[in-house]
């Protein structure tokens, strides 16, 4: 596999990404190695941007991504995705992320009643200085954070629409839920935001 940032050349004559998504389908069915290029090279980035924003590390981003693409190849004659090609590919590699993470979060928790163990707390710090730029950086930082607290399902929601683009259709089908559940779910998370955010609103 290639790096995000890489191309290859297609090995069919006509450019395989320019076909339908039932016909690219088929061809990779058929061992068309063009068309699992094309889909490679599609999705590869912003599906690698995507893991990484559960796993914050590029490397494993890439391996992960890199995994189920080569699982498609292997068992590309079954391979028939119930749902738009870009739908399958996001739930695909989201449940390899939190596969990962499911192991991580054990090692995690020992690490951190190490540290607990061995870091005293310190107390207080300098307050950031009044300009528009410290006042920018507050607000970044504010909205990560009040992101990061909403409840799983509506933080991915938020991640999938804010960072991603995906559709609410699309979201419905990455995360396993109804497009109402999505709606739903973006409408709290809005709410959520505002109120959390209100000191930011003069």
């Amino acid at each position: 596999m290639r790096s995000r940032t890489q191309h290859a050349v297609t090995q069919s004559g006509a450019p395989a990404r320019d076909a339908p998504e039932g016909e690219l389908v088929a061809r990779v069915r058929l061992g068309d190695e063009g068309a699992f290029q094309s889909l490679f090279e599609t999705y590869y980035a912003t599906l690698c941007d995507f893991v990484e924003s559960y796993l914050h590390s590029p490397e494993l981003a890439e391996e992960l991504v890199q995994t189920v693409f080569l699982r498609i190849w292997e068992h590309r004659v079954r391979w028939e995705p119930t749902t738009s090609v870009r739908a399958y590919l996001f739930a695909a590699s989201r449940n390899q992320a939190l596969g990962v993470l499911k192991h991580e979060r054990i090692v995690l928790r020992a690490a951190q009643r190490a540290r607990s163990e061995e870091v005293t707390l310190g107390s207080g710090g300098a307050a950031p200085l009044p300009d528009e730029a410290a006042q920018a950086a507050d607000l970044a930082r504010a909205l990560a954070a009040a992101v990061d607290a909403l409840p799983e399902r509506r933080r991915l929601v938020v991640m999938c629409r804010w960072r991603h683009q995906l559709s609410y259709a699309e979201i419905a089908e990455v995360l396993g839920i109804s497009v109402k559940t999505v709606e739903v779910q973006m409408g709290r998370a809005l709410a959520s935001l505002r109120t959390q955010l209100a000191r930011f609103e003069r």
